[in-house]
């Protein structure tokens, strides 16, 4: 997975219960995007130890293609979190306000990769007489 700064991170949510492992991956219950801030980010480029998780909570997010069966239950608010594993492997959570369910995102390996400028460097140089 390529991150980069200013463009949206979508995944999908899936409720948390006894057949989440059965289900379609390609048919979630709703979507989750964020914005890919330079804090964000930043939050992102961790690999923690194995057996520890961070979580980065979201102030800022927006469902999509919420299936008409959860539209009510997102009605009265909720809130979302990013978990970072050892991997780095990233997940999502999504709380309902007045429920005591979760949505969850299936995990993503992910190394996030940088442009250093180094390939610039070289382009630049001149070949030697």
């Amino acid at each position: 997975m390529e991150l980069q700064e200013n463009t949206p991170l979508t995944l999908p949510l899936f409720l948390l219960d006894d057949e989440l492992e059965h289900r379609d991956i390609d048919s979630p219950d709703m979507q989750i995007s964020v914005n890919l801030t330079a804090d964000l980010l930043a939050n992102l480029c961790q690999n923690p130890v194995p057996e520890q998780s961070i979580s980065i909570p979201l102030d800022s997010y927006e469902l999509q293609d919420i299936e008409a069966s959860y539209t009510a239950l997102m009605a009265n608010g909720h809130h979302a979190q990013l978990l970072l594993n050892h991997g780095p492997v990233l997940s999502a959570v999504l709380s309902p306000a007045d429920a005591e369910v979760l949505f969850v995102s299936p995990p993503v390996d992910m190394m996030p990769t940088f442009d250093l400028g180094l390939d610039d460097e070289e382009d630049n140089e001149q070949p030697a007489n």
